[in-house]
């Protein structure tokens, strides 16, 4: 017959026992996930955000600083852990190269202290996500001949970049399209704005087809613009994002601060 003591120790010893199993448990639990790749995502990426940084033409400070600060708090508070962000730039280039600067999947950047080593996690957030994203979003804006906005949005949304089950695109541009095929500084009245725009893609996919994607349209302020001028790019990008399916769809617009005059227009284009 165990007396009381030893039963004591018996338990005390069984819950050592578990203790010690549980912790190698979970050990070897975390040494046996699906390790990240070099743009830190594992496995299959269900979730992207695109970012799009329209600087053809120059921007006040205030408007570059906000543009960093709305960006960095969408993926800071939005964005999910194995969630893909991509920062593309719009310039002449675009029409025939257009790369991301940047496009990583965000890791953790906490952990439990009790089994994980949250310093490390910490430090591997900041060196593989947040500061080549930083980096991305610090790109200067150089003055561009054309700003062919609308085919970089088309390209994009028939990349893999835009094509998770739920998607989020920002826009930080003027959206004041402007190629050889089509100008809105040449638009003299909104009502045709469509038509000439889709006449200008024959051949080609006339709009985005976006599924379950939130369009958020940051508008940088042009101030020397005409009136007729921002009627038709009012009513050109409504339609252009129009055809997006999803319980995930939705367009907002919002201005962004400051307000600088473009580049002059000529004929031949920017100058």
């Amino acid at each position: 017959m165990l007396s009381a003591k030893d039963k004591k120790g018996i338990w005390l010893f069984a819950g050592v026992l578990a203790t010690l199993g549980l912790i190698f448990g979970v050990q070897f639990a975390l040494g046996n996930k699906p390790k990240p790749g070099a743009d830190n995502c594992i496995g299959k990426v269900s979730s992207s955000t695109v970012i799009v940084l329209d600087y053809t033409d120059q921007i006040t400070d205030q408007t570059r600083d906000e543009i960093a600060s709305r960006a960095m708090a969408h993926i800071y508070d939005k964005v999910k852990v194995n969630e893909r962000v991509s920062i593309f730039t719009i310039s002449d280039i675009s029409k025939k190269s257009l790369k991301p600067l940047v496009t990583l999947c965000r890791p953790p950047d906490s952990g439990n202290r009790a089994i994980e080593n949250v310093e490390l996690i910490k430090r591997r957030f900041q060196k593989n996500f947040e500061a080549p994203i930083r980096v991305a979003l610090s790109e200067a804006p150089s003055e561009s001949k054309e700003s062919p906005i609308a085919q970089a949005l088309t390209d994009i949304s028939l990349s893999h970049y835009l094509r998770s089950p739920s998607n989020t695109l920002l826009i930080f541009s003027d959206m004041l399209e402007h190629t050889s095929k089509f100008s809105l500084y040449k638009c003299a009245s909104a009502v045709h704005t469509v038509v000439r725009y889709r006449e200008s893609r024959s051949g080609a996919m006339e709009r985005p087809v976006f599924v379950n994607t939130n369009v958020q349209l940051n508008l940088i302020p042009r101030l020397d613009q005409s009136k007729e001028t921002l009627k038709c790019r009012d009513k050109l990008w409504p339609w252009f994002f129009g055809d997006n399916k999803g319980t995930q769809a939705a367009l907002t617009v919002d201005f962004l601060p400051g307000g600088t005059a473009i580049s002059s227009i000529t004929s031949g284009g920017k100058k």
